[in-house]
């Protein structure tokens, strides 16, 4: 049987452990998560996710429980844990702010260098890791710096796409992109699972962005799992949600209004494509009447 491409067993995190003021963080939290699938994660501000998903290659060591890569628990020896660092790519929020080299091409190299790749293998990664990002041919010979914010954020995310690892994990990756900007860059992860077949793990606020991509959803509040399913079986919880500061999209809560104005639309939507379409087969079926 094939091992899942993460697993959390157990994990709390505490700050300030020891002390008066010790909070847990992440407590007591198990998730597996299946290769090739897309998990995506959501929660109010302090609900734990970044510090949940700082484990995921040992950025943070868990106080109790495990962190499982591949089989492997990733803090067994040195060599776990470096290679667990290769196989689950980490992208916090903003990644641009990270860039520091003198050109693109080398900010995207610089994760396969540090696995210490012949020339030739960095050069392919590299090419292919920007074609997937949508990061253009003539910019990679351009200081990072000289890119505007879109393509400085491709950028940044090429380069953890360039060490191709097994799980692709990205915090709130369209914070701050108006609407097309965003739409584009879940096009582009979307894309980016489909041709490597990785698995993807997304952290967002945005209910609409996790329904465009996620297979299924973990909801954390309070440093625990609060919920965990499909988008449809988590998004119908709709009163629940609000109670931990969430909402359904807003697309929902339109296609719920357009149902009591006597319009029969699905009340299950939750992405502005499907609602495209609950609404092209309703007029479809009108004009067939």
């Amino acid at each position: 049987m094939m091992a899942p491409a993460l697993e959390i067993k157990n994990l709390t995190h505490y700050y300030y452990k020891g002390t008066k003021n010790q909070i847990a963080a992440v407590e007591n939290v198990s998730l597996t998560v299946e290769k090739g699938e897309t998990l995506g994660i959501i929660g109010h501000t302090g609900s734990g996710k970044s510090t949940l998903i700082s484990h995921f290659n040992g950025l943070l060591k868990p106080d109790e429980g495990e962190v499982i890569v591949d089989g492997k628990n990733i803090f067994e020896n040195k060599e776990t844990l470096r290679q667990s660092r290769f196989k689950v790519g980490l992208c916090f929020q903003y990644p641009e702010y990270q860039l520091f080299e003198e050109t693109v091409y080398k900010d995207i190299a610089f994760g396969p260098k540090n696995m210490k790749l012949p020339s030739e293998e960095i050069d392919r990664r590299v090419q292919n890791a920007a074609k997937l990002a949508g990061v253009k041919q003539e910019l990679l010979n351009k200081s990072p710096f000289d890119l505007s914010g879109g393509e400085k954020r491709r950028a940044a995310i090429a380069g953890v796409m360039s060490m191709e690892p097994e799980v692709l994990v990205l915090d709130e990756p369209a914070a701050g992109l108006d609407p097309a900007g965003r739409l584009d860059l879940i096009k582009m992860i979307r894309h980016y699972r489909d041709v490597t077949g990785c698995t993807v793990i997304i952290v967002s606020h945005s209910m609409e962005d996790i329904a465009r991509i996620a297979d299924r959803v973990c909801v954390l509040a309070n440093a625990k799992v609060a919920m965990h399913g499909t988008v449809k079986e988590v998004y119908s919880k709709g009163d629940e949600l609000r109670s931990m500061g969430l909402n359904v999209p807003e697309i929902t809560r339109i296609m719920l209004m357009l149902r009591e104005k006597g319009i029969d639309v699905p009340a299950d939507i939750y992405s502005p494509d499907d609602a495209v379409s609950a609404v092209r087969n309703y007029i479809e079926g009108r004009r067939g009447v």
